[in-house]
């Protein structure tokens, strides 16, 4: 084992014990995860059968609950049972549940034991909360590294990983459970921390500021880092962005093995952190003092060499810029298709090109789908996994363990393929984020190929940082305030933060009134002629504003200390939802 250990790249700082440490985890995480992906693989041979498998399994576990006598979910024998015998639900079905959960009582949605609930973000409507267990965050990441031992060769189990995480301090239920997000890393989950390049005890921290230096700090030290993990590439934007910033005063660290007196860290995490520097590393700090003195193009291949890839959602469309500048020559890619109700889908093949392509989680979920016509019946036909059509969209329902049944959470996604006999799907937008005025239904992926369309014509002079759209009648009372008369137009409002590539101002010819005419039109593509002719009578023109930069920032800050989003877990909300997420932004607007 030391012989296999010592011919591969390792943290140079690694003591033996350290080492294998790391590599018992390691290989025990490998080994669990190819276990479940080896049955995923197999589900996917018959996915229907599996569904019914899965289905009975999850029936027969939870019939005797609360739930389960008051909706008799014993009567459920089959898929086409659950489709004819249960209804379609959303989260008003199981507030109350989760509520007596959060008060301790046992046996009302799940026989599973339940260790914390989890809380969604609430970015794009009120936060939700689920029973959950605490290994439901750890098998997600095993069935990942799995995918990723055989997709990326040269990563080897021995590389440590850069995860940027800012961890949530949870409030505790009536009962004295963890609510918390389904991203957020309990005491329990310490010992298998130990893969990562930032010692356990960062993994620990609340603040946001504070989290980032400190995973820098240590990530910084080992050149042989092998790839990097994010919840969203927004946030790994962010963090390169302070690195770009503070890279000064992490070299001083780095070189002296001292920890800045400035952060605001509890004083076992700071002694604990101080200890795992030892006594520092000058030579690894003039390397990289010498690599941020170049600029920061290409910047993480020139820090870490060995850099395979980053695993982030990418949430706004930020890849491409990213592997054209700080990112070069690193693959990047979203590892899996996740939610706080469930693991949906996992990405078989990485060096996929456009879009990522998720093959459902079959092994584990039952699944549904909702034409995409049809997402507002309100009983609407489904379709199993079975009954699908490439090309065709579709709303996803899920069931699952921890008692959600023909679930509706919002996603819509389209079917592009099969693997083997298993649906591949594509996430396409959040049916929250939906524009709707008049019954039209403009979707993000919509609104993000009209932006791209528009402009295209100063791709080399600006970058869209940050949009966000609302309907006007959100601003009826930030516009009519001090007017006599009200309007009530219908139209759309767009808020977009464009940075300069060049200058420091934006080019002359780029007028937020001409842009919004050109995105009209190019959103109205999507309709036949008659449809057009019907949205021009009933919806005005859309209107553009360009935002000082920084204004998305505060936006953020907003959210963050209003709703039940953490930094972990944020997404830049693309379609606004209160006045005063609004309000934010009319404040901020370029005169």
């Amino acid at each position: 084992m030391c012989l296999l250990i010592s011919m591969q790249r390792i943290p140079e700082q690694y003591s033996i014990p350290a080492a294998l440490h790391h590599y018992i985890v390691k290989t025990h995480r490998l080994f669990v995860g190819a276990r479940m992906l080896r049955r995923l693989r197999t589900c996917c041979d018959n996915p229907r059968k599996a569904q019914e498998d899965v289905l009975l399994q999850i029936i027969n576990r939870n019939k005797n609950t609360e739930y389960g006598r008051l909706f008799r979910l014993g009567d459920i024998k089959s898929l086409e049972d659950l489709r004819t015998k249960h209804p379609v639900t959303d989260y008003s079905r199981y507030k109350t549940f989760a509520d007596r959960i959060a008060r301790g009582e046992k046996n009302v949605l799940t026989t599973e034991q339940v260790t914390r609930l989890t809380l969604t973000s609430g970015t794009t409507g009120e936060g939700k909360m689920f029973p959950q267990d605490r290994y439901y965050l750890e098998k997600m990441m095993m069935f990942v590294e799995a995918i990723q031992h055989e997709m990326f060769p040269e990563l080897q189990p021995m590389q440590s990983k850069l995860k940027i995480h800012c961890n949530i301090q949870d409030v505790k239920s009536e009962c004295g459970l963890p609510i918390t997000a389904a991203s957020a890393v309990e005491d329990l989950m310490l010992r298998h921390m130990v893969i990562y390049s930032t010692p356990p005890a960062g993994f620990m921290i609340w603040t946001s500021k504070e989290a980032m230096y400190v995973h820098l700090l240590f990530a910084l030290r080992d050149k042989n880092l092998g790839s990097i993990y994010t919840n969203f590439s927004s946030l790994f934007l962010d963090t390169i962005k302070y690195l770009e910033t503070n890279w000064k005063t992490l070299v001083e660290d780095l070189a002296r093995g001292t920890l800045n007196p400035a952060l605001e860290l509890s004083s076992d995490v700071r002694n604990s952190l101080s200890k795992a520097l030892g006594s520092g590393d000058p030579q690894r700090a003039m390397e990289v003092q010498r690599e941020c003195q170049k600029g920061f193009d290409g910047i993480v291949k020139r820090l870490w060499p060995h850099m395979n890839f980053i695993a982030a959602i990418d949430n706004v469309g930020l890849r491409h810029i990213l592997q054209r500048s700080i990112a070069k020559g690193v693959e990047m890619y979203s590892p899996m298709y996740a939610c706080s109700e469930a693991l949906l889908g996992l990405n078989l093949f990485p060096f996929g090109k456009g879009e990522e392509e998720y093959v459902l989680n079959v092994a584990e979920n039952v699944f549904e789908f909702i034409p995409e016509d049809d997402m507002d019946k309100s009983n609407p036909q489904t379709l199993f996994v079975d009954e699908v059509e490439v090309g065709q969209n579709y709303e996803l329902l899920v069931t699952q363990k921890y008692g959600l049944c023909r679930y509706k959470f919002g996603d819509v996604i389209r079917v592009s393929g099969f693997y083997k006999n298993c649906p591949m799907i594509k996430f396409l937008y959040r049916k929250a984020t939906l524009l709707n005025l008049v019954g039209e239904k403009v979707t993000q992926p919509m609104i993000q190929n009209s932006l791209k369309t528009v402009l295209n014509k100063w791709a080399d002079t600006v970058e869209l940082s940050h949009y966000s759209v609302a309907e006007s009648v959100l601003l009826y009372d930030f516009f009519n305030k001090d007017k006599e008369t009200k309007t009530t137009d219908l139209y759309y409002v767009f808020f977009l933060e464009l940075k300069p590539k060049k200058d420091e101002s934006l080019p002359k010819d780029l007028k937020q009134e001409k842009l919004a005419e050109k995105i009209d039109e190019d959103i109205l593509k999507y309709f036949d002629e008659a449809y057009r002719l019907s949205l021009r009578t009933q919806i005005f023109p859309s209107t553009v504003y360009f935002v000082k930069p920084g204004a998305f920032s505060k936006l953020q800050e907003f959210l963050l200390a209003n709703t039940t989003a953490s930094r972990a877990q944020f997404k830049m909300p693309l379609k606004l939802r209160t006045p005063k997420m609004a309000e934010i932004l009319l404040e901020n607007i370029h005169q």
